[in-house]
């Protein structure tokens, strides 16, 4: 929250007391406004408390037309990273989602562009000709050289490496919706904040104007499966050896019938519905297991159903280094809030990950079977998602 401004040195030694503004209400002060007053002073956006690898902020150009529609302002910096700021005022939290997805696909757009596009855009934009982005970058850093320039802008926007930024009034966090939202939608690369821009008016008609980073993105990197012996298990494998079967090489590949059949089975857990409005349902995936999607990226939960070792169960398991790096920092606190049964179980690969099975014997019936593992897969989520929230973002 926001404190009040004072002016204490006044030449007769008063007290001014400036008052809170809100943005869209007050003498023209809109999202135009906003833009136009961070594109003129880039410092107040407080990049180095966000990611401090994308300054300083060079402005290059207001309203980039990009396939995903006109992008508020754009910023570059001379080793050739781009920010990309949308402004917007804050009214509640479908607008803030709406919003973070809207720069999720200004990022995509402009991941596909060759740094041509990027000079075409910017002189379209700026109706000036030339080579406007190195233009910029060289009048803060004379020594730069093009060609290294172009390379290195060509080579993040090819990697998605954008600092993505929403500035507005009134933000609130709502970092658990969005890191879901930025999970799902991650490009490669990049990394992301939300500032709270304050404005507030002494009775002499003075603005004064307090950004703030409200929240923030570690770099969200996109994960690349790697066939050798540090990749987790994964899909098939991953279900029959952390569950303790043996991985049938000649049943990779589905026919119809035993595909059309699982998928039958598993409808009814992939309709479920969790305590966590935010959480997705689970998907189904060959062969004969569901994943469910958690906010941070690499990771998710897991439900089988194995014929060879007669059993179902639940797992938080992902990518190797994505889940080595959670369960370090959640440890065996979390077994305190997951259903009876659950442990931490490590395997082949020596990752740890949180677990419970149960025999498929033991049911009654598959209806009981798939019962039980909604169960599972609600109580985890309802445990491990509030802890991961807290973790992907600052």
């Amino acid at each position: 929250m926001h404190g009040d401004f004072f002016l204490l040195e006044n030449d007769d030694r008063s007290t001014s007391k400036a008052s809170r503004l809100p943005l869209g209400e007050t003498r023209g002060r809109n999202e135009a406004w906003l833009r136009d007053t961070l594109f003129a002073n880039p410092n107040l956006l407080p990049v180095h408390d966000i990611e401090p690898a994308y300054g300083p902020l060079l402005p290059l150009c207001k309203e980039l037309r990009t396939p995903a529609g006109p992008l508020d302002i754009a910023f570059i910096n001379p080793v050739g990273r781009l920010t990309l700021v949308e402004c917007k005022l804050w009214r509640n939290a479908e607008a803030r989602r709406k919003v973070v997805a809207q720069v999720l696909d200004y990022a995509r757009a402009i991941k596909g562009w060759s740094y041509a596009d990027l000079q075409r855009q910017t002189s379209i934009a700026t109706g000036r000709q030339g080579n406007i982005p190195f233009e910029i970058a060289r009048a803060a850093a004379p020594d730069l050289l093009e060609h290294h320039f172009i390379d290195s802008v060509s080579r993040s926007m090819r990697e998605g490496r954008f600092l993505l930024l929403i500035a507005g009034d009134g933000i609130r966090e709502d970092v658990g919706g969005i890191a879901d939202l930025i999970n799902r939608n991650a490009t490669s690369g990049f990394s992301f904040g939300q500032v709270e821009v304050a404005l507030y008016e002494f009775p002499d008609g003075a603005l004064a104007i307090q950004p703030r980073a409200i929240s923030k993105t570690h770099i969200i990197e996109r994960y690349v499966v790697v066939t050798n012996s540090d990749a987790v298990l994964s899909d098939a494998d991953e279900i029959d050896r952390a569950s303790g079967g043996e991985v049938d090489p000649t049943a990779d590949l589905p026919n119809a019938a035993s595909r059309d059949a699982e998928v039958a089975w598993w409808t009814p857990v992939t309709q479920m519905r969790f305590d966590d409005p935010e959480q997705d349902p689970p998907k189904y995936r060959w062969r004969n297991h569901v994943r469910v999607q958690l906010p941070q990226p690499g990771l998710w939960l897991t439900s089988y159903a194995s014929v060879s070792s007669n059993e179902v169960g639940v797992f938080l398991t992902g990518h190797h280094a994505a889940l080595a790096d959670a369960m370090s920092r959640l440890g065996e606190e979390p077994l305190d809030d997951l259903p009876a049964g659950s442990a931490i179980l490590t395997a082949r690969t020596g990752v740890r990950f949180y677990a419970v099975n149960r025999k498929r014997s033991d049911f009654p019936s598959d209806d009981a079977q798939r019962q039980w593992i909604m169960e599972m897969l609600n109580a985890y989520a309802n445990a491990l998602r509030p802890r991961l929230k807290s973790e992907i973002l600052g």
